[in-house]
């Protein structure tokens, strides 16, 4: 059992849970369309279906890299589970930086109110160790 692999994909699938069904309602709902901006596709009701697909696209990617993480945790040795691991290390780094980078001009509190930076940290972590158990 690669334990690191398991507890990475377990934080990942409980991230991408909270983001999809509470971020869609805490935040994605309470959007109104009417403030937004146009864009070269529609007016401001498109611009909000943009964000609400982004968001869900955002999702997904947490939702697809917990459940192979998950699924390699059992027999995480083969070559394909270390990619898998490393992959995922790497992208859960990226959502880190971004997060990171995005939250720094509102200074250092944003960054410990919100648990996206320490999942994202904890998750890159694990998939990381879990390239060498």
């Amino acid at each position: 059992m690669n334990v690191p692999f398991a507890l990475a994909g377990v934080l990942a699938l409980a991230g991408a849970a909270v983001h999809g069904i509470a971020g869609e309602r805490m935040v994605v709902t309470k959007l109104r369309a009417e403030p937004l901006p146009s864009s070269p596709f529609g007016g401001p009701s498109f611009s909000k279906l943009m964000i609400r697909a982004t968001w869900h696209i955002t999702t997904i990617a947490f939702l697809v890299t917990g459940a192979a993480l998950t699924a390699c945790a059992p027999g995480g040795s083969s070559e394909a589970c270390r990619g898998i691991g490393r992959l995922s290390a790497l992208a859960y780094a990226g959502f880190l930086a971004l997060t990171i980078g995005l939250g720094a001009p509102h200074g250092p509190r944003g960054l410990f109110r919100h648990p996206a930076p320490l999942l994202f940290g904890m998750v890159a972590a694990l998939a990381w160790w879990g390239t060498f158990s």
